[in-house]
């Protein structure tokens, strides 16, 4: 299998040169780009530049209106919604974000709902962005009824998103980042296997029969299969348990509504603290106290987010998988945004 391998810059122009020719305004392609780019780097090939051909096609779809910019609808002293308006999710979180900082600066606590918003990519890197900023956070996102690829606990038809939860603790080092989705797999990871050839983990898939299987193929067929929560057939409850939480929170508290079929993209609840100026210290005693457990085997003790930033630290080029590659060529060519160089 082939692979194209691109420096940090060129990849970062490559996805502004397309999204542009799609009708995405300068600004907004670039915060796209950054977010696909250092998903890249942090090693999160499933939130890379594996979307660019999907936020093509939902451009080209209406799902996603590239000249859209987020609104706000409310804005209390501890809590702001805001309107999508089927604007990039990327762009929508950065919104959401700053609009959150200011109401946790001002009060020690901020709620930001989003709905009607594109994929919101990593959500790992928001938690980050409010850690670095001395915030605890906790980030939850749901998707459409389209997504619901997550088959509840002993059932075997997906009724929820894969649902992801990110959170930050600050320190006064870099901050601890958990981000993880409530189901078994990320869908994203399943489509990165199946372009690589490669099968899916044991106890993550069913087929449309209810029947387990490692065949990534056979979640996107005509009669699709399902992802299992977290936890897989034996403890799988736990992961439903929390796709619910990520549920009630991002599509509910909103006012969506679950089985809407008319629903797109992404909603995200982030849920912003505030903490005294001994908090960080706090939690480096926390995690010295954590990474000093003796180790099992050959394999160390590490802190979430450790590894991605370990890759980050360690990355000098982006490797894009020929499927991938090949979609972006094919929607670049479309629109005759130039390859040369790349």
């Amino acid at each position: 299998m082939s692979i194209a391998t691109l420096t940090e810059s060129t990849a970062r122009k490559l996805v502004v040169d397309v999204l542009v020719a799609y009708g995405t305004g300068t600004q907004d392609a670039r915060v796209v780009s950054d977010h696909l780019v250092d998903a890249e780097l942090a090693g999160v090939k499933s939130h890379g530049l594996l979307r660019v051909p999907q936020y093509v096609d939902e451009i080209l779809a209406g799902q996603i209106d590239p000249g859209a910019s987020p609104t706000l609808v409310r804005h209390d002293a501890a809590r702001v919604e805001v309107e999508g308006n089927r604007c990039f999710g990327q762009v929508a979180c950065t919104i959401a974000l700053e609009e959150g900082l200011k109401l946790a600066r001002a009060g020690g606590l901020g709620l930001v709902t989003i709905r009607e918003a594109g994929h919101a990519g990593r959500i790992g890197a928001y938690a980050e962005s409010l850690g670095r900023e001395g915030f605890i956070s906790m980030i939850f996102c749901s998707g459409p009824r389209s997504g619901h690829r997550v088959a509840p606990f002993n059932g075997r038809e997906g009724r929820l998103a894969t649902n992801p939860i990110a959170f930050s603790i600050p320190t006064p080092n870099d901050p601890i980042v958990g981000d993880f989705s409530t189901a078994s797999a990320p869908e994203g990871r399943i489509r990165h296997l199946r372009n690589i050839g490669r099968p899916a983990p044991p106890d993550t898939l069913l087929d449309a029969d209810g029947n387990p299987t490692t065949d990534p193929d056979a979640l996107y067929g005509d009669r699709p299969g399902s992802i299992l929560p977290l936890g897989g057939f034996l403890l799988g409850h736990r992961g439903y348990a929390l796709g619910l939480l990520v549920e009630a929170v991002a599509t509910l508290l909103p006012g969506d509504d679950s089985a809407d079929a008319s629903r797109i993209g992404n909603n995200v609840a982030m849920i912003i603290v505030g903490v005294d100026t001994e908090f960080s210290s706090r939690a480096q005693h926390m995690a010295e106290y954590v990474l000093s457990s003796a180790p099992r085997g050959d394999s160390s003790v590490v802190l979430p987010g450790a590894p991605e930033q370990q890759h980050r630290a360690s990355s000098h080029a982006i490797q894009v998988d020929d499927s991938t590659w090949q979609a972006i060529l094919k929607r670049a060519a479309a629109r005759n945004v130039s390859v040369n160089g790349f």
